[in-house]
């Protein structure tokens, strides 16, 4: 953005805006690349997570909601419990990122291969990457890799709008002008997910975002994730992410497509043995 832009960015800002906007300490940004850098900087300030919430589920096949317990650590290492109305567990996913354990309780199997987007998908209605679903928990919106930045005012809302080009793809965020946190990201121009980050509240100096709301809207499903008591940046208890299947539970193995793999035949013992 050139001197005359900015300036008219600034003109705009203090004479059209219907309500004032509190532009926090940094003051009002005029650079997309300023604003995208400070942006990714906030949102990297959370790398882990523990504790209760509800997962919501909205989709053609379907909607409810269930209590969880959850933890996350960077880059990849999940855990993800779901029980229902009676506190009884329903489903306990792990993943390092790596490769998945899935306990489906009603079926009494365990599930376990490679940490595909597939194979993710057994246990949440949207495939992602393990990696980027940890970061959409931990309140990091994934970026585009923009070839360029446009940044504009939202004056209705009091919100910035910076969108990331690549090509015929763009990804527009809205992000709060004091704390430089994204309230909602959408991706046009290519099929993706769209985010929503509310419930911002200050925990351990550090401003989180308690409820996240992802939708994939060419699948008609979103899921939306309330935490309701959760600590943020303690060091992580590695014993969660065990992929030891649970005792006396049959272990099915997949591939990264989901398909189970046939049972390892054991070779016939030797005479004498």
């Amino acid at each position: 953005m050139n001197r005359a832009a900015a300036a008219i960015f600034l003109a705009l800002i203090c004479s059209g805006c219907p309500k004032r906007i509190d532009f926090g300490p940094t003051g009002p940004i005029t650079q997309a690349e300023e604003l995208f850098r400070l942006t990714s900087a906030s949102q990297d300030r959370v790398a882990t997570l523990q504790g209760d919430g509800k997962l919501r589920l909205q989709s053609p096949q379907g909607s409810g909601t269930v209590s969880a317990y959850l933890a996350a650590s960077r880059p990849g290492l999940l855990r993800v419990e779901m029980f229902d109305f009676f506190n009884r567990p329903i489903a306990v996913l792990v993943t390092d990122g790596q490769r998945f354990g899935l306990f489906q309780a009603q079926e009494n199997k365990y599930y376990q291969g490679p940490a595909t987007p597939r194979n993710l998908s057994r246990f949440l209605p949207i495939a992602l990457p393990s990696e980027e679903l940890v970061s959409v928990m931990l309140g990091k919106v994934p970026f585009i890799p923009a070839e360029r930045m446009t940044l504009a005012l939202d004056n209705e809302q009091g919100l910035y709008v910076l969108t990331l080009h690549r090509g015929s793809v763009a990804q527009v965020l809205h992000i709060h002008p004091k704390y430089l946190q994204v309230v909602r990201s959408e991706v046009r121009g290519a099929p993706a997910y769209g985010l929503e980050y509310d419930g911002f509240k200050e925990q351990g100096g550090v401003l989180f975002p308690h409820e996240v709301r992802l939708v994939a809207s060419t699948a008609d499903t979103s899921l939306g994730l309330r935490y309701t008591d959760i600590t943020l940046n303690e060091s992580p208890d590695l014993t969660l992410f065990d992929l030891s299947a649970p005792e006396d539970v049959p272990v099915v193995e997949v591939d990264e497509g989901g398909e189970a793999l046939p049972p390892v035949s054991l070779p016939p013992a030797s005479p004498g043995s």
